[in-house]
């Protein structure tokens, strides 16, 4: 993993971390623009905060047998392997757009599960064009972009 973190790293830790409303985040953008990496970063910071293993849970869904499973079988899976420590869950959960009825999903987790922090990706169009749930009030989406600038933070460089 690289040690640098893109300018839009800050913008998710606050969601994960400390979010202004609760909203589960979707990192949107291209393939290939590094919607992963952020994720990977940001649960290698949850870790070194203290965030127990147990409570964190990465899953990307371009794996066929994940996709045919779904989530909820996934989670199921998770938690039987895994039991939770307590206290807040974090899901990051990978090429969201190949689960059938995600954004339903989400929405439920956002109305009925407030110990989760739900955090997904998925390409900017696939994500679009394959959900009719709008996620207002549910998601707060961050668009990365090819643009690249550069920016000096108190505890790291930034992109």
């Amino acid at each position: 993993m690289p040690a640098w973190k893109r300018a839009a790293y800050r913008e998710l830790r606050q969601w994960a971390l400390d979010p202004p409303t609760e909203r589960a985040v979707v990192l949107s953008g291209a393939r290939q623009i590094g919607k992963t990496t952020l994720m990977m970063q940001m649960i290698q910071e949850l870790l070194d905060e203290g965030v127990p293993a147990a409570n964190i849970l990465y899953v990307t869904f371009d794996h066929p047998i994940l996709k045919l499973a779904g989530i909820e079988a996934v989670i199921d899976a998770w938690r039987e392997r895994e039991p939770s420590a307590g206290g807040k869950e974090y899901l990051f959960l990978d090429e969201a757009q190949f689960l059938r009825d995600w954004g339903t999903w989400v929405k439920h987790e956002h109305d009925f599960n407030r110990q989760r922090r739900i955090i997904f990706t998925g390409s900017a169009m696939t994500l679009n064009r394959t959900e009719a749930e709008s996620g207002v009030g549910r998601w707060h989406t961050i668009r990365l972009t090819t643009r690249v600038r550069q920016l000096r933070a108190e505890n790291g460089r930034f992109w």
